[in-house]
């Protein structure tokens, strides 16, 4: 097992690392509140009555912007016997001296075995050898499981954004939510 540095990705090695998704049995759903002098919002964790199941595949878009971020140098994957099996692509946001993850993968067959905490924690090495403040990262009110992953290796939720995916919110549509890692 090896971490280093992402040169370049081919076909081969997204491949490799296969589709992405998640399944969970929870969310967290949020309620709005404004007055004349407040505006609140709040996000409970509730159980779902179906299993939310969401699976992905990087479109060519992701793909060539991933390839742009890589080439940045902030990138790095897990190789076991010269292939990729998980990876972590960052990008620095000079305006705010953070480091913003992107994309954080880990193919299903190594799923719950620590390449994701070594990555994040690579990420993180790498982010205050260059003296960025804190690292950045965006997923899902309804990917729990990550939430909850990312909360363990210390990062708080610090932004909800109600229309990333979608203009028309309800209760059913997924929210953006913004977890930050303070590192300085």
């Amino acid at each position: 097992m090896e971490i280093k540095k992402i040169e370049n990705l081919s076909n081969e090695d997204w491949l490799q690392l296969g589709s992405f998704g998640y399944k969970s049995t929870q969310k967290y759903e949020l309620t709005k509140k404004e007055t004349q002098g407040s505006f609140s919002m709040h996000l409970t964790l509730i159980n779902l009555d179906d299993i939310y199941e969401k699976e992905e595949l990087n479109s060519t878009d992701d793909l060539e912007r991933y390839e742009e971020i890589i080439q940045l140098g902030f990138s790095y994957g897990i190789y076991i016997d010269g292939k990729i099996i998980a990876l972590a692509i960052s990008e620095p946001q000079a305006w705010n001296n953070t480091l913003m993850i992107w994309h954080l993968q880990v193919n299903e067959k190594y799923i719950r075995k620590g390449y994701g905490r070594m990555l994040i924690n690579k990420v993180k090495e790498i982010a205050q050898e260059q003296g960025f403040r804190a690292i950045t990262l965006e997923t899902q009110n309804t990917n729990v499981p990550a939430i909850h992953f990312y909360k363990q290796c210390g990062y708080q939720i610090e932004g909800i954004d109600v229309s990333l995916y979608s203009n028309n919110h309800n209760q059913k549509e997924e929210i953006a939510l913004y977890m930050r890692k303070k590192i300085q």
